[in-house]
């Protein structure tokens, strides 16, 4: 098997980032079959709308700013602050939504979405929690 190059990045927030969806954008830092690494960054009031996974773990860490992870799951529902620093593992099947609480910063994450190969993004719609976004007909984005 040949090496792989080395992936290095001074400053993860200014990367090239694409629009996902209105005030959501996002940078890959790198993919393969096995695994995608990317950064995502997001206006306030803005996110990822609820969605799940069928084969795929989200490996979710703060950089900069608060967002709130809503999740509803077999083993529980709830609300996750993620802060600087901060870690969640969002396992297949659990469904979930990023959202920007802030008025006035933008916030910042860091994401592995890992196994990358067979990525879906599948809309649904939460039972128990009330989401933070209200529109969840967003168009599901490409595995990109």
């Amino acid at each position: 098997m040949a090496q792989k190059p080395v992936v290095a990045i001074d400053d993860i927030t200014r990367a090239d980032f694409k629009p996902r969806r209105p005030g959501c954008d996002k940078a890959v830092m790198h993919e393969d079959g096995a695994v995608q690494s990317a950064v995502f960054r997001v206006a306030p009031g803005s996110g990822v709308p609820r969605h799940l996974h069928s084969k795929v773990y989200d490996i979710f860490v703060g950089i900069r700013g608060l967002l709130e992870i809503r999740y509803e799951g077999q083993h529980g529902n709830g609300i996750f602050e993620l802060r600087p620093g901060s870690f969640c593992a969002m396992p297949p099947g659990v469904k979930h939504e990023v959202y920007n609480p802030a008025t006035g910063e933008e916030a910042y994450f860091f994401i592995v979405h890992a196994p990358h190969e067979g990525y879906d993004f599948v809309p649904v719609d939460f039972r128990h929690l009330q989401p933070a976004l209200e529109d969840s007909n967003y168009p599901a984005p490409s595995h990109r």
